[in-house]
């Protein structure tokens, strides 16, 4: 058994950001999409997902496991990032390695929606990831540990494939879960707006609005109109036809989005 990492340990990790190598980056920009990587003025990379919360990559090792570089990170003003709330961390790609905690000998395959499951043998090992299993096993610090979960241990080779939990996982949205017909948007105050001011999304999709701000907002259009929202309340809406739909706040009206629908 793990000892319980304090919930102090696991916020700092929460916290904990990606090195971005020196590169240039396109300007900033307030508009992006669910599944967009976002970073700020800081070293951290986050993974903004369909309920329109932020997700950190805690490390490269973790952020290597998903992409091969960083050539499709997007920039966005601090004052916008710091509008959208953050969801956790993100996890390894199951299939892709192994990994084991740095202060115990077990080594774990990670499965889909972020579950480690113990390999028993190395007889597994060698058949999931050949003879060379070691050099796929990557040290997990005891703090990052806490984003996952434990599942069962593996006894045999037919309970587990890494080419297959690959193949179901292509996107870390579809490691967690999220629903691609779901899109959120959080208001922040009239400086910051709409974040994100501008998104495509599929027909079909329901789009969320939350209030983040202390003030009161709302959410206007000729299609669709919500009452006055306060802290934290939300309002919805599915876009059931194609086209570019444009909105504003009710009460602050020159805060304005558009919602594009293919």
């Amino acid at each position: 058994m793990f000892k319980r990492i304090t919930s102090l340990i696991a916020a700092i990790a929460m916290l904990a950001g990606t090195f971005m190598p020196v590169s240039t980056f396109a300007a900033t920009t307030s508009s992006f999409n669910p599944g967009t990587l976002i970073k700020g003025s800081g070293q951290a990379v986050y993974y903004f997902a369909e309920n329109g919360k932020r997700y950190v990559f805690p490390n490269e090792k973790t952020y290597f496991t998903w992409y091969n570089d960083f050539n499709k990170v997007v920039q966005i003003p601090d004052t916008l990032l710091y509008a959208i709330p953050i969801g956790g961390n993100v996890t390894y790609r199951p299939g892709k390695k192994m990994v084991k905690i740095t202060t115990d000998p077990k080594v774990y395959v990670v499965d889909e929606g972020g579950y480690l499951r113990h390999v028993t043998t190395e007889q597994l090992a060698q058949t999931f990831y050949n003879i060379n299993w070691k050099n796929q096993v990557d040290d997990v610090p005891d703090a990052f540990f806490t984003n996952y979960k434990t599942g069962n241990a593996i006894t045999t080779a037919a309970e587990y494939s890494p080419a297959n939990v690959m193949t179901n996982t292509t996107t870390i949205s579809k490691d967690k879960g999220f629903d691609e017909l779901m899109a959120a948007v959080s208001i922040g105050n009239t400086m910051t707006g709409f974040v994100p001011s501008s998104m495509t999304v599929k027909k079909g999709t329901t789009v969320t609005w939350t209030n983040q701000d202390s003030a009161t907002h709302s959410v206007k259009s000729d299609g669709f109109q919500s009452e006055n929202l306060s802290y934290n309340q939300s309002y919805s809406h599915t876009f059931n036809s194609t086209g570019s739909f444009q909105y504003y706040d009710g009460l602050h009206t020159s805060v304005v989005g558009t919602i594009n629908v293919q």
